[in-house]
């Protein structure tokens, strides 16, 4: 697998993480769990009698149990925390099995700095039983012990850099018609902004995203030969206000930048396209306006 797979498959990851909830994620969890260790995890059945078990790790005696609630707060996210760890406990100890380890797993990321102190007081409680608040960085380890076939059976099949060294006119133009189609009414023609070579850096964007963007660039001049080559040279600068909305949506909401990059690579058609070709294609394009438009911030300029 080439490293361009690779960060493809991390932001595929990061988006189900963000985006899945509930039983959808604890399912998605369990799904994670049952081929990176398998023969040796157990998912155990959603009943009201479940004794705050979502799966067992058979070799381990560890407990997992997974939230991903709609809405939460800090204070129920520790309730929660506590009142899986009591329940999985007295669960096991009916079945007289001493539980040697508790997961816990969660898509409430900022909510996860205030639950160390709850961490020590649960292991205070229980000195044999190990306490772990797992969260994306968590699952993404376990997802790289899996094999190529099993990572793309979980989340999908990824493109590679031969893919999108390989593209061609149609896959580009697939793409700017969608944006096109999402579009409103092509602005008047503006000054164009000359993008900034420490734009990927300043916007502390992951490797991942990085990386992305920079394989992306090596279609720049094909990207922009279509968008050239359009009756209505509006067009682009179209394209580029959606981007930059979008942006600035995200923005305004606090949004992380790797997720405000997730959400612009779907504005481009990532949750529209189906095939790894076509999602090379969308990060082409998405690299392109990212480097001549203002979406991400420019560094500011020295003095």
């Amino acid at each position: 697998m080439d490293r361009f797979q690779r960060s493809y498959l991390r932001l595929m990851a990061r988006d189900d993480y963000r985006e899945k909830k509930a039983q959808v994620f604890q399912d998605w969890v369990g799904q994670l769990f049952r081929k990176a260790l398998k023969g040796d995890f157990e998912n155990i059945r959603l009943t009201q009698g479940d004794g705050s078990l979502d799966g067992i790790i058979l070799s381990e005696s560890a407990v997992v149990a997974v939230f991903a609630p709609r809405k939460v707060t800090q204070s129920v996210l520790e309730k929660k925390v506590a009142d899986d760890f009591h329940g999985a406990i007295e669960t096991l100890e009916v079945r007289k099995v001493e539980l040697k380890k508790f997961i816990f797993v969660h898509n409430a990321e900022g909510l996860t700095k205030g639950i160390g102190t709850l961490m020590l007081q649960l292991q205070q409680s229980k000195p044999g039983v190990t306490v772990e608040i797992w969260t994306f960085e968590n699952l993404w380890t376990l997802m790289q012990t899996l094999s190529e076939d099993d990572i793309q059976d979980f989340l999908g099949l990824a493109p590679t850099s031969q893919m999108l060294e390989r593209l061609e006119m149609p896959a580009v133009r697939e793409v700017i018609e969608h944006l096109v189609s999402v579009q409103e009414e092509p602005p008047a023609m503006g000054e164009l902004t000359i993008p900034d070579p420490d734009k990927l850096h300043y916007n502390d964007l992951s490797e991942t995203c990085q990386h992305l963007l920079r394989g992306g660039r090596s279609k720049h001049a094909l990207v922009a030969r279509y968008l050239e080559g359009m009756t209505d040279l509006r067009t682009g600068e179209a394209i580029a206000e959606g981007f930059r909305r979008k942006y600035a949506s995200c923005k305004a909401g606090g949004m992380q930048p790797d997720d405000t990059f997730a959400t612009l690579w779907h504005f481009a058609g990532g949750n529209h396209f189906t095939t790894p070709v076509q999602h090379a294609a969308v990060t082409a394009v998405l690299s392109h306006f990212f480097h001549t438009c203002d979406i991400f911030d420019n560094a500011p300029e020295s003095t």
